[in-house]
């Protein structure tokens, strides 16, 4: 069968040790940078070039195209699979019957994780059949699995470095595609929707799910995702 583990950077390779490191049980290992060079291959990894183009989903499919094995794992550079996570894996892979698996993530500032709000409640397709389906969207990827899909119950660790500047960061990069992303959905700027949603982000991740259980780091944090639906809504109001 044999499992193979891809990660998505834009990084060299020592600055994402801890996520190869954490990867080391698959039988290969695919490092899709982004941007372009000579694919080299060290050890057990292959490192592939290809232009990201503000399409993740082109780059986990390029990942599947080039895999090898019939399972694969895919791990973003800022996330570890802990070595409980890597024995179910191990195992869930042998199941004849599954054609992919949820992952639990969890988001770790230092050494704070948030158990609640909508991040502390994500599940995503990150184990699948490699001829299971592709990924859709050019961000938040969603992987079409065909067949049945199960759950694992250990966690993939999402660690978000610093609180602010990290979340700024990713709101400039993904705010844009996000934006043309749910134009395209049919899910325009109105002026409803940017009044309403933001405030609506927060209340539901502060209060419906249950954030302020999560101290201080938990308002800061569905307030910074009230900013961050506010700031997707900016960028569709500067394309009308």
């Amino acid at each position: 069968m044999g499992l193979t583990a891809v990660i998505l950077t834009n990084k060299e390779p020592k600055d994402i040790t801890p996520t190869a490191n954490s990867v080391d049980f698959a039988d290969e290992v695919l490092l899709v940078r982004d941007g372009t060079g000579k694919e080299k291959q060290i050890g057990n990894t292959k490192i592939i070039f290809n232009k990201l183009n503000s399409n993740f989903s082109d780059q986990r499919n390029l990942g599947l195209s080039r895999a090898k094995n019939d399972w694969v794992l895919f791990v973003d550079d800022d996330e570890t699979v802990s070595k409980e996570l890597a024995d179910e894996i191990k195992q869930a892979s042998r199941d004849e019957n599954i054609s992919g698996y949820y992952l639990k993530r969890i988001d770790r500032y230092h050494d704070q994780v948030l158990h609640h709000g909508e991040t502390g409640n994500i599940k995503i397709v990150r184990l699948g059949r490699r001829s299971s389906g592709k990924f859709d969207r050019p961000v938040h990827e969603i992987w079409q699995i065909k067949g049945k899909v199960g759950v694992l119950n250990n966690s993939l660790i999402h660690e978000r470095g610093d609180l602010v500047s990290t979340f700024v960061d990713r709101m400039a990069f993904y705010g844009p595609i996000d934006a043309k992303e749910l134009t395209k959905e049919n899910k325009p700027f109105t002026y409803w929707r940017c009044l309403l949603n933001p405030k609506g982000k927060f209340l539901a991740n502060y209060f419906l799910k249950l954030g302020f259980l999560d101290g201080l780091l938990g308002l800061f944090q569905a307030y910074l995702m009230g900013v961050q639906s506010l700031t997707v809504r900016v960028f569709q109001w500067r394309k009308i």
